[in-house]
């Protein structure tokens, strides 16, 4: 069995900042991964560039101080609709990527590439649409896509807004599509979000019949959440369980144990 552990320790660095905080001025937060499997030891980083309004985020994998990887992230308007621009900064990486983006005001609905469809609560719909449509906030569109249930293509973003977990009232119910990597086939899910007394997340299912694609069950302790458990299935290829427990001192600890198809256990840690 191969086991793998990883540390991950989150800085943030925050550049011209002012109590006016100017729309261009950018901050950062760098996140350090360390990988060991046996004598091997591996370390990379995860630079995370964006603006204060956060319509604009850039990602940069670091890896014995030589930048590697740059990925790019803004919303803009055109002809036909919204969309989120993913475009690699270097050359030689992966293509360009978009997603579209449509609000339906009568039914609170969130279509995403004219196929997956999120169902909010009208409060949380009037805000999100009020940053994504007016102030193209990517932040705020990718804390509604979070699970990265469907085929989104911003992989590299995931830690960054994984560490920060929504569990207020937003989602009522969604329904996401899915292509089949090996066959030409789509996919539907039916996705269920449970709520407790004080309108705080219990669990997300995506399903289709008994078969699961993705499951996240929230505890809370004392009025916090005390731990995340989340497992993710992909066509059987990949399966992913993890769980994100929390510890409240002086600062906020993070510990993400991740077990992947049952081989590899990989353990992150981040203080905020």
């Amino acid at each position: 069995m191969i086991k793998t552990y990883c540390i991950l320790l989150l800085s943030i660095c925050i550049i011209g900042l002012s109590h006016a905080q100017i729309p261009d001025t950018y901050y950062g937060v760098a996140l350090t991964r360390i990988t060991t499997d046996g004598s091997t030891r591996d370390t990379s980083k995860l630079l995370y560039c964006r603006n204060i309004s956060g319509s604009l985020l850039s990602v940069y994998t670091v890896s014995e101080g030589i930048v590697s990887m740059g990925t790019a992230y803004h919303i803009s308007a055109r002809k036909y609709g919204l969309y989120l621009y993913v475009a690699p900064i270097f050359s030689g990486q992966v293509k360009p990527d978009s997603l579209r983006i449509d609000f339906n005001d009568l039914e609170h609905t969130v279509l995403i590439n004219t196929k997956d469809r999120y169902v909010l609560y009208p409060a949380y719909y009037a805000l999100l649409k009020q940053e994504v449509s007016l102030k193209h906030s990517v932040m705020s569109l990718l804390g509604l896509l979070a699970y990265a249930m469907g085929d989104y293509p911003f992989e590299d973003a995931l830690p960054l807004i994984r560490y920060t977990p929504h569990v207020s009232q937003q989602i009522q119910h969604a329904r996401i599509v899915t292509q089949r990597s090996q066959a030409d086939r789509n996919d539907s899910w039916e996705c269920a979000y449970r709520y407790n007394k004080n309108n705080k997340l219990l669990s997300v299912s995506a399903a289709d019949g008994k078969l699961i694609r993705f499951r996240k069950q929230v505890s809370y302790k004392g009025g916090r959440i005390s731990y995340i458990r989340s497992y993710l299935n992909i066509e059987y290829r990949q399966i992913t369980d993890w769980i994100t427990s929390f510890t409240y001192n002086d600062c906020l600890l993070l510990k993400w144990y991740w077990c992947f198809n049952l081989l590899r256990l990989w353990r992150f840690e981040c203080a905020l």
